[in-house]
This record gives structure tokens, C-alpha cells and sequence, in this order.
């Protein structure tokens, strides 16, 4: 059954259509989880703002890279856009002090400079999942990876609230190591207010290689896949 949606969520978007394809398709966000939040009964009074915000940092990206901006990995100075869209965002974040779209104008700064200064590979290999943020979503595979170290059919751990596994619509990063799924599962989140140890768990499902689309096998550990290739599951 369809989510009906009230008058104050089907607010339309001032960004163009251009804009719209950016993020899409550049970023590889989610257009809905943009709107989704900018439609919040809270934000409304605020949205057209955050919207100018967004085409501002849209802008600023285009005019670096028509620039011939190259990231420079050895360098710890901000990029052109980065500098722009930080001081874009201070200046906003005076006129929003004290407003539920203060956050929410921090995300969406915070990645929209990720990805100015290193594009889609910097967005997604540092973005937050605690608070709200721009949810990426991987099409294609994101080089550098190591998913030519990953045997041929790879076992895989998640950890997560158990209404995912229940509604089948999982998330695409997962993990190769069991002790790093329990750390998402119980202890990451604790802090959230819709945190409920009962309900969470450890997912468990194997999926051939070639359906990666990331991995990273340091750190977290993590191997990001196209969910739609995901068969069995199960809860351990």
C-alpha cells in the first residue's frame, strides 16, 4: 500500500532540474532523502533557503571543475568550492541559529564539501550515519577499492534494527567481520533516540563478488553491495 503523504511533505523543490541531475547522478544521492527532510513541518519556514544553499554549493562544484580543479591527496588546504561553500554556510548558520535547520544545513554543507574536494569516493568513504545526512547511493563500482582481494563468494554481516530485515529493504554496506556488525548493532547507536536494544540485530548473507560495488578490507571492514542481488538472509 502506498505512504500517503500530507499537504506539508508534497511541498515541490526549488531546485532546478539541473540541479536535480547533479545529485542524482553525480553524487549518486538520493532525491528523496533530500526532500523527504526538507519536508518536515519544522523546515518548511526554512526550506527555500537551504534549497539556495544547495544550488549555491551545485554552483560552486561546476565552477571548480570547469576550472580544472585536481585533488591533491598530499595537500591539507580546503578546494576552491570548499572554501565557498564554507563560508556560504557560516554566513547562513547566523541567520538559522537556534532553528531546527541549523543541523540540517550543517549536513548538507558538510557533504557537499566532501565531495568538492574529492568527488563520490570522498562522499561516500566519509560520510556520517548518525545524524541525518544525504543518503548516497552506490549504481556502479567506486574506485580505488579492493574488491579484487574479496573471494569469489563472500559472506557478509550487518548490523541493524530488525524492521529491516522484516521489510527486506537493506542497506548497502555491510561488513566482512562478525565483531564489527555487533559494534553497529549494539553499540553505535545506543545514543539515538529511536534506539531499542530489542529490536536490534546481526544480519548474515552471502553474495557473490562480482556484486560489489566497494570494499575497504581495513578499518570497518565493509563491502558495499547491490542489494538486489541480495538472496538469502538471515538473522545470527
Amino acid at each position: 500500500m502506498p505512504i500517503k503523504r500530507s499537504k506539508s511533505q508534497e511541498q515541490p523543490t526549488m531546485l532546478s532540474i539541473e540541479d536535480q541531475d547533479f545529485i542524482s547522478n553525480e553524487m549518486s544521492v538520493s532525491l528523496a532523502s533530500v526532500s523527504s527532510k526538507l519536508s518536515e513541518h519544522a523546515l518548511l519556514p526554512y526550506r527555500d533557503r537551504l534549497e539556495s544553499a544547495i544550488s549555491f554549493f551545485i554552483c560552486s562544484i561546476r565552477a571548480q571543475n570547469k576550472a580544472g580543479y585536481l585533488f591533491d591527496g598530499n595537500s591539507f588546504q580546503f578546494s576552491p568550492a570548499q572554501v565557498e561553500i564554507n563560508n556560504y554556510s557560516s554566513q547562513l548558520s547566523e541567520d538559522l541559529a537556534g532553528t531546527d535547520a541549523l543541523p540540517v544545513l550543517e549536513s548538507l554543507r558538510y557533504s557537499f564539501s566532501l565531495f568538492a574536494r574529492n568527488g563520490l569516493h570522498e562522499l561516500f568513504t566519509c560520510q556520517e550515519n548518525i545524524d541525518w545526512h544525504p543518503k548516497v547511493i552506490l549504481t556502479k563500482e567506486l574506485k580505488p577499492n579492493d574488491i579484487g582481494e574479496l573471494p569469489s563468494q563472500v559472506t557478509l554481516y550487518r548490523g541493524t534494527d530488525i524492521t529491516e530485515h522484516l521489510s527486506s529493504s537493506y542497506g548497502q554496506s555491510w561488513t566482512t567481520c562478525k565483531e564489527i556488525a555487533y559494534l553497529f548493532a549494539f553499540t553505535h547507536y545506543v545514543d539515538q533516540p529511536s534506539f531499542e536494544f530489542g529490536s536490534r540485530v546481526i544480519l548474515k548473507t552471502k553474495i557473490p563478488k562480482e556484486h560489489a560495488y566497494f570494499s575497504k578490507q581495513f578499518g570497518e571492514f565493509e563491502v558495499v553491495i547491490d542489494v538486489g542481488k541480495i538472496t538469502d538472509v538471515e538473522v545470527v
